[in-house]
């Protein structure tokens, strides 16, 4: 299941935010872009791929395949490599259909995405109600803005956007294993 939430933050970096910098964001000012970039999306449309690597940065998985999100929280994930799966939510309940297997898993969806990063793209709820905002820095032209989840039970220990000018370039989630996942 984890890979599912991962997977809807690979949407983001299809797409060009409505927030433009005209200089890598302060820390005062990086939670209020990050809002405004996110408060501008609505449906998407977008090809996703996603790696894992562990902590030396060797890839552990490679996944690809096409999403449509809506918000709030509707979606539909279609992996097709390294295997078909359909993951798909109409705002109240979320399916994971595993092709290959011939099985169906049903779920509340507040039950499914409760404190994942996926939340931040669901719309269900203001980003401060699931992750702390943990200040920014800028690396050439990318602008990363630090959050991190509050519950403690969260599979995921933080998560790093990279912005370049108003559009979502880069996505690293790391767990609490110290794999990390670049979109």
């Amino acid at each position: 299941m984890r890979r599912w939430f991962v997977c809807l933050l690979l949407v983001v970096c299809c797409l060009t935010g409505t927030v433009a910098w005209a200089e890598a964001p302060g820390a005062d000012q990086g939670l209020e872009i990050l809002r405004a970039y996110l408060d501008g999306l609505e449906t998407i449309t977008a090809d996703f791929r996603q790696q894992i690597v562990d902590r030396d940065l060797e890839p552990i998985d490679d996944s690809s395949g096409r999403v449509i999100l809506k918000k709030p929280g509707r979606f539909r994930w279609d992996y097709r490599e390294p295997y078909e799966r359909v993951i798909s939510a109409d705002g109240e309940r979320v399916w994971l259909y595993e092709v290959d297997l011939e099985q169906v898993t049903i779920r509340r969806l507040d039950a499914g995405l409760g404190e994942t990063p996926a939340a931040l793209l669901t719309g269900a709820a203001d980003v401060l109600d699931h992750f702390e905002y943990r200040g920014s820095e800028t690396d050439g032209d990318i602008s990363w803005l630090r959050l991190e989840p509050r519950a403690a039970e969260s599979d995921f220990s933080g998560v790093e956007l990279g912005f370049a000018g108003s559009e979502l370039r880069r996505i690293f989630l790391t767990d609490r294993l110290g794999q990390r996942t670049q979109i």
